[in-house]
C-alpha cells in the first residue's frame, strides 16, 4: 500500500531541529518587519509542522543500512577489494625486488579506486531511489490540483454555454483542455506508482514520506593533507614515478642511448603527472568544501521558501473556505507550495550526495558518520 501522505522534509536531530526552528522564526520576523507587516503566530504553524515532521524521518545512515541489507551488490564490492588486498599481500611476499612490490601496490590502489566508485554509485543510486519517489509524489499532487482547476473550468464553460455566453467551439476547447490535464494526471499517478515500486524493490518496504532521510549537520573535518593522502589518482601517480625511477636506475651502464632517452622521458612524464595531479587534487578539495558550504546555504533558503509558500497556501485556503477567494487562487498557491517543496527536496538530494562523495573519497563510512 502506497502512502500518498505529505513527504517528510526536514532535517536533523532533536535539539538541532529546535535551534533550526528558532532560527527560521527569526528570519521570518525580520522579513515581515522589513515588509512592514505585523507578525501573526499562524505563520509559524507550517514551520513547526516541518520541524516536528523531521523528527519522524529516518537518518541517512539508517537508509543506507537498509539498502545494504537488501542488496547484495554492496557486499560484493568489499569482496572484490579484499581479494585485491590478498593479491597484493601475495605479490609482496613473492616479490624478488622493490619493483615487484610497487607494481603490486599500484594494482591494489587501482582496485581501491574502483571500490570507491562502486560505493559512491551505490549510495547515490539509493538516494535517487528515495528522492525520485518523493518528487514523483509531489508531481502527482500538482497534477491533481491542475485537474481540479480544469474540472472547475469545464463546469463553468458548460454553464456559460447553456446560458448562451460561450460558443460551441469554446466549449470543445474547454473539453480538450480537461482531457489533456486528465491524461497528465494519469501519467503522473503512474509515474509515482512506478517510482514507489522501484523503491519497494530496492529497500524491501513500502513508500511513505518519513523515508526521506534527514539532512545531518555535516562539517567537513578532513584537512587538505588527508585529502591528498587518500586520493587514489595521486597515489598511483606517485607510484608510477617511483617505478620510473627504479627502471631508470636499473638501466645498464652500456644501455642503448635510445632506450635511456625513452626511460628518462618516462620519468620526466611521471614527475609532471605527480605535480599536475597534486594540483588537481588540491583544487578538488577546495571545490568540494565550497560546494558543501554553498549547498548548505541553498538548503537554508529553500527551507525558508517552503515555509513561506506553505503559509501563503494556508492563507489562500482559509480565504477560499470563507468565500473570499476563488478556487483558482487557492490552487495557484497550493501549486506554488508543492513546487517549493520540490525545490527543497532537490536541494536535500544534492547536498546529501556531496556529503557522501566527501565521505567515500576520504575512506569514511556513509553508514557510520
Amino acid at each position: 500500500m502506497i502512502n500518498r501522505g505529505t513527504c517528510a522534509i526536514q532535517i536533523r536531530p532533536f535539539f538541532t531541529l529546535l535551534l533550526h526552528f528558532a532560527t527560521m522564526v527569526y528570519f521570518i520576523l525580520v522579513r515581515m518587519m522589513a515588509m512592514k507587516r505585523k507578525p501573526c503566530f499562524l505563520i509559524f504553524i507550517p514551520l513547526l509542522f516541518l520541524t516536528v515532521q523531521g523528527l519522524n524521518a529516518i537518518t541517512v545512515q539508517e537508509l543506507f543500512r537498509s539498502a545494504v541489507s537488501v542488496r547484495i551488490s554492496y557486499s560484493l564490492f568489499k569482496v572484490d577489494l579484499e581479494l585485491a588486498s590478498l593479491r597484493r599481500t601475495r605479490a609482496e611476499i613473492e616479490a624478488k625486488e622493490e619493483l615487484d612490490r610497487l607494481n603490486a601496490e599500484f594494482s591494489y590502489v587501482g582496485a581501491l579506486a574502483d571500490y570507491r566508485r562502486a560505493n559512491l554509485a551505490f549510495f547515490n543510486e539509493t538516494l535517487d531511489t528515495v528522492f525520485n519517489v518523493a518528487l514523483a509524489e509531489l508531481d502527482a499532487s500538482i497534477a491533481d490540483v491542475k485537474a481540479e482547476n480544469a474540472n472547475e473550468d469545464a463546469r463553468l464553460a458548460q454553464t456559460r454555454y447553456l446560458n448562451g455566453l460561450l460558443s460551441e467551439e469554446g466549449l470543445k476547447e474547454s473539453g480538450l483542455a480537461l482531457s489533456t490535464v486528465t491524461t497528465d494526471q494519469e501519467l503522473a499517478a503512474w509515474t509515482f506508482a512506478d517510482a514507489a515500486e522501484v523503491f519497494r524493490s530496492a529497500l524491501d518496504r513500502d513508500w511513505n514520506g518519513t523515508l526521506v532521510p534527514q539532512v545531518p549537520d555535516f562539517i567537513p573535518s578532513g584537512t587538505i593533507e588527508l585529502w591528498l593522502e587518500k586520493d587514489t589518482t595521486l597515489r598511483r601517480a606517485k607510484l608510477s614515478e617511483k617505478i620510473a625511477i627504479l627502471k631508470t636506475a636499473k638501466l645498464a651502464a652500456n644501455a642503448a642511448a635510445f632506450d635511456r632517452r625513452i626511460q628518462q622521458a618516462e620519468l620526466a612524464k611521471a614527475k609532471v603527472a605527480v605535480t599536475t595531479t597534486e594540483n588537481d587534487t588540491r583544487r578538488a578539495f577546495d571545490a568540494t568544501v565550497r560546494k558543501l558550504k554553498n549547498q548548505k546555504a541553498l538548503l537554508q533558503l529553500r527551507t525558508e521558501e517552503s515555509v513561506l509558500k506553505a503559509t501563503l497556501a494556508r492563507d489562500a485556503t482559509r480565504r477560499y473556505e470563507s468565500g473570499f477567494a476563488p478556487l483558482s487562487e487557492k490552487n495557484a498557491q497550493r501549486t506554488s507550495e508543492l513546487g517549493a517543496r520540490k525545490n527543497l527536496l532537490s536541494a536535500q538530494r544534492t547536498y546529501l550526495k556531496t556529503i557522501v562523495e566527501y565521505l567515500v573519497y576520504t575512506d569514511a563510512d556513509p553508514m557510520e558518520f
